[in-house]
């Protein structure tokens, strides 16, 4: 059946170059259709109580943007006809200054001294904003620019509508820098491990085809998170290009038997098809586990690089042969010899050395394990915005040592009883957590009638059904004080309200990701594993060596997730996740790669040189898969400003660096020393595992 399926893909190769230029011009222009979600809480399931309390906040309320705004070296004055000015912008709903709370006409000093640096300190003031729309709004966007034009004044801002727009202009700035940056780097790679100038163009070319029809066809989801957009382009591309590799390299290696063009294509495709099929197969299923996670990040990441993945195979599989075919006389020409080096002294060195490299590897193996078990994790938005060092981090950090901390929680409770909100609210503000409480009964007195009171006001706190209190909290937006300053309001909370309340906000979130992602992570792990071992078993038709290879990957996925407890560094949870899945995903390649011409060479050598023959033998292509995942990875992590991506990017660069290191000094020790196991739980394919010697040799396998 595969030697028809060559056939086939063979003759019909004009069809195929018609069929992909067409899909691949419809992919161009349907790329600009496909919406970029920048809001992390999108993805929250629907059962979690904060993703609740949003859906009855934008009911009730309409889910508005807030930002705070410092100008500093300003009067009093000054800084209130700012605040008139800002009131004007459009798109801003409101603006909350310290002139909302006392008459400024007076001496500050005869007010509370707290209360008044809330809001303005040493010439400096502090705006409360929010907006007519939600923090990922263009509207919003647009207000705030206008807000910067209007001061004349140095002027920072934060809060989650600065950092959604921060993080939407990085997003479409770096993208194009990124690219700019991998392309050439994977193309030095390739042209320096291949063996003809042109075969590295006709890499890139297929897989940049298949990249362009996978971000087109994203259409069909309406949206991806930006997460997805800015990181699974790169990732397709230095995943995929083994798949090309491998079979172009075995096209070459006809070629130089003497079979024809067509003959030698043909060929490569039957004895190659199993290999890539495999390879792209362990891929998706690491990618198809994400998608099991609640925390529906995963099934937007997971599908996309899945779908990447197929469409990568298929390209391989049908666009590759037609344009080596095409091109085979300009491959010929530019033909030149491997700058890669010989493995054969370091196959034959590793092998010697498989006590020391096993004893190594096993007393790493439980810190390791340890270690990345034991990391500080991050769970919520914050540990994805923009880095250190960038504009809208320094201007947060300008406002946190002169204002403190700025961590908004929305509190909702059933409307009607005034007496009740106005006690709740005193205790509040006494809290040690508690920086201020905006509610319509700390702004107005409570005798007042609500009647009497302006109705913009009123809408802003009360509806028919709920009163709102913003709750502003002088800790981080997480971490244990922040963790225990959320339980302590749920406890107050409480004791007034039972469980007839809702909070929504930044810190609450994070509490309810870290509940569900913490679920997820042992899903995903075990759902990937199984996944892969699975399409594994197939493949080698053995017991041990699905086991073999998954142990070598998740040793080097326990390896890289340590370092950052060994660097004392935080570590984002929901790219530990990613990352484990694309990690074994996307690297068990190699592993397959290197069981395949072990298991060859068994057919005629003794284990120990199979094992050093096959470091020789594959030595080329898992260095140039690993060089070019590890490039894609390490420069997305050193380009990017986003910490989430930034960090995602490190974590593969570094996983691919340690999984092909463990692939090469690892696996071929665990190959020797499983031998005898492997060749009693193994069904061998008949008259494809032979001997050149005595048929009795233990020492060699046989059909």
């Amino acid at each position: 059946m595969l030697k028809k399926m060559a056939q086939l893909i063979v003759s019909k190769r004009k069809m195929i170059l018609i069929l992909f230029s067409i899909s691949t011009v419809l992919s161009i222009f349907l790329i600009p259709a496909v919406k970029v979600n920048y809001s992390m809480s999108d993805y929250l399931p629907q059962d979690m109580p904060v993703k609740k309390a949003m859906e009855v906040l934008d009911r009730e309320f309409g889910l508005t943007g807030s930002a705070q705004v410092m100008v500093e070296g300003v009067s009093v004055v000054q800084a209130k006809e700012i605040k008139d000015q800002m009131t004007q912008v459009a798109g801003v709903k409101s603006v909350t200054w310290l002139d909302d709370l006392v008459d400024i006409r007076k001496p500050l000093e005869i007010y509370d001294t707290e209360m008044v640096d809330d809001f303005y300190i040493d010439g400096a003031a502090l705006y409360q904003i929010v907006f007519v729309e939600d923090d990922y709004s263009l509207k919003v966007g647009s207000a705030l620019d206008e807000i910067r034009e209007i001061t004349g004044k140095e002027i920072a801002i934060r809060g989650p509508a600065a950092a959604a727009k921060a993080v939407r202009e990085t997003t479409s700035k770096e993208i194009f820098t990124i690219v700019a940056f991998v392309l050439p780097v994977f193309l030095v790679i390739l042209l320096l491990s291949t063996s003809s100038w042109f075969e590295s163009l006709l890499f890139i070319t297929v897989i940049g085809i298949s990249v362009i029809i996978n971000m087109g066809t994203n259409v069909i989801f309406g949206e991806v998170s930006f997460m997805t957009q800015m990181s699974a382009a790169v990732l397709q591309f230095a995943i995929a290009m083994d798949y090309s590799i491998f079979l172009l390299h075995r096209f070459a290696e006809e070629r130089a038997e003497g079979a024809a063009v067509l003959d030698a294509m043909r060929r490569a495709l039957y004895k190659s098809f199993s290999s890539i099929t495999a390879s792209a197969l362990t891929t998706v299923a690491g990618f198809v586990a994400l998608m099991f996670m609640r925390y529906r990040i995963g099934m937007d990441m997971g599908l996309v690089l899945a779908k990447g993945i197929v469409f990568s195979l298929v390209s391989v599989i049908l666009l590759l042969p037609a344009l080596a075919i095409l091109s085979d006389k300009l491959i010929e020409r530019t033909h030149h010899k491997s700058f890669l080096p010989n493995f054969n002294r370091f196959g034959k060195l590793i092998v010697k050395s498989r006590y020391i490299i096993i004893a190594i590897l096993f007393i790493l193996l439980f810190p390791a394990y340890r270690g990345q078990e034991e990391n500080h994790f991050l769970y919520g938005e914050s540990s994805i915005a923009l880095s250190d060092g960038s504009e809208m981090a320094n201007e947060e950090d300008e406002i946190l040592n002169k204002f403190g901390p700025y961590n908004p929680v929305v509190l909702l409770v059933p409307a009607g009883n005034i007496a009740k909100e106005a006690a709740l609210a005193e205790k509040l503000t006494v809290l040690d957590s508690v920086n201020s409480v905006q509610a319509l009964v700390t702004l107005a007195d409570t005798a007042i009638a609500r009647e009497m009171l302006p109705q913009s006001v009123i809408d802003q706190f009360e509806t028919e059904h709920y009163s709102r209190m913003i709750i502003t909290l002088n800790t981080e937006v997480e971490g244990k004080a922040t963790f225990a300053a959320v339980e302590q309001l749920n406890e107050l909370i409480k004791s007034y309200y039972g469980e007839d309340f809702m909070l929504v906000g930044s810190s609450p979130s994070v509490l309810d990701i870290k509940t569900v992602v913490e679920v997820d992570f042992n899903r995903v792990t075990l759902i990937s594993i199984l996944a892969v071992s699975l399409i594994l078993l197939f493949t080698f038709r053995s017991l041990v060596l699905p086991v073999i290879l998954i142990l070598v990957i998740e040793t080097s996925i326990w390896i890289n997730m340590a370092v950052p407890y060994f660097m004392d560094q935080t570590l984002n949870f929901i790219g530990y996740m990613i990352v484990s899945s694309i990690q074994l995903g996307g690297t068990i390649d190699y592993a397959i790669l290197f069981t395949n011409r072990y298991m060859d060479n068994r057919k005629t050598m003794d284990k120990k040189e199979a094992a050093a023959k096959a470091v020789s033998d594959s030595g080329g292509s898992i260095l140039t898969s690993a060089a070019i995942l590890a490039s894609a990875g390490l420069i997305l992590g050193e380009i990017s400003s986003i910490k989430g991506i930034s960090e995602l990017g490190t974590l593969i660069g570094r996983g691919a660096i340690i999984s092909g290191l463990l692939v090469f000094v690892f696996l071929p020790q665990l190959l020797v020393l499983c031998d005898g196991l492997i060749k009693r739980t193994t069904i061998m394919k008949k008259d494809t595992i032979k001997s050149n010697s005595n048929p009795n040799d233990p020492t060699k396998y046989h059909s």
